[in-house]
């Protein structure tokens, strides 16, 4: 039987196989890459100004490791949404006139490529190894031995100030206590965390430190040495009661000779805050 005008019998036009697919696919990546770039440029704009500003070289890596990795999960994450908005926008199905009627466009096919397959385990592959040798790298900077010997501050928590407790320098003297943290510049300090009551937060952002103080237990920090002189905070980040929001101690890092006489002040009462035990 023989249908009038030559019709085949279909009303969905076919398209050609390979030039929309093309042109859909340079397109959708020419807005990825370009939004990739300028949200790049705009996520290390302005991680200068949301990241605190570091005091340690540990925390200088810590910073660098949050912008570097931001980075890298920018592009991955606007592939997914360029191609779904893109998709969404681009294909969506055209409301026709009489009900019922299928789409008068087909949409194209999704089939990938060996090159593009090989492309993706490639890309892919490639941001995991440099995860991992990142992260090799950040524990063999943590596990280097300093040169100068440490000195041991105890930090302990209670409802809800820190009290920290120094090694005085001198033959035979009394250790000093304080809630204000002072420490010399360019030196090397360990911190060995405790509680009197109940689990608390110990943290000194500025110097890569987190650490919980839980009660009966002293656990030591990792060696950091301070290289900014300046005005600091420790906080405490475990929720510990009413006023958890108030548990925090100013931390001062200045001149070797500048703690020196603090200590010495601090030992005979007259620095604030600071007592001999």
């Amino acid at each position: 039987m023989t249908q009038q005008g030559g019709s085949t019998g279909s009303d969905i036009p076919t398209r050609t196989a390979s030039e929309p697919e093309n042109h859909d696919l340079r397109e959708v990546l020419l807005w990825w890459a370009g939004l990739s770039i300028i949200a790049i440029a705009v996520w290390v704009v302005v991680s200068s100004l949301l990241l605190p500003k570091a005091a340690t070289a540990d925390d200088v890596f810590a910073n660098v490791t949050v912008v570097v990795f931001t980075a890298l999960a920018i592009p991955v994450a606007l592939f997914v949404w360029v191609f779904v908005g893109y998709s969404l926008v681009r294909h969506r199905a055209r409301v026709t006139a009489t009900a019922g009627r299928p789409p008068t466009e087909a949409a194209p096919a999704i089939v990938a490529t060996s090159g593009q397959t090989i492309a993706w385990l490639a890309i892919t592959g490639g941001l995991c190894l440099f995860l991992v040798v990142w992260g090799l790298f950040g524990i063999y900077r943590g596990a280097q031995v300093p040169t100068k010997h440490p000195m041991i501050v105890d930090a302990t928590g209670q409802q809800w100030l820190w009290t920290f407790r120094y090694p005085h320098p001198a033959p035979n003297a009394q250790p000093v206590t304080s809630q204000e943290l002072v420490l010399p510049v360019n030196h090397p300090v360990q911190f060995d965390v405790t509680s009197l009551d109940v689990l608390h937060g110990f943290e000194i952002r500025a110097f890569g430190i987190t650490l919980d103080a839980n009660p009966g237990s002293i656990i030591p920090t990792e060696v950091v040495t301070p290289r900014k002189i300046g005005d600091f905070t420790v906080r405490c980040v475990e929720l510990c009661g009413l006023y958890h929001s108030y548990m925090w101690a100013p931390v001062k890092v200045v001149s070797e000779s500048s703690y020196i006489a603090w200590l010495h002040a601090a030992s005979h009462g007259s620095a604030q805050g600071g007592s001999s035990t």
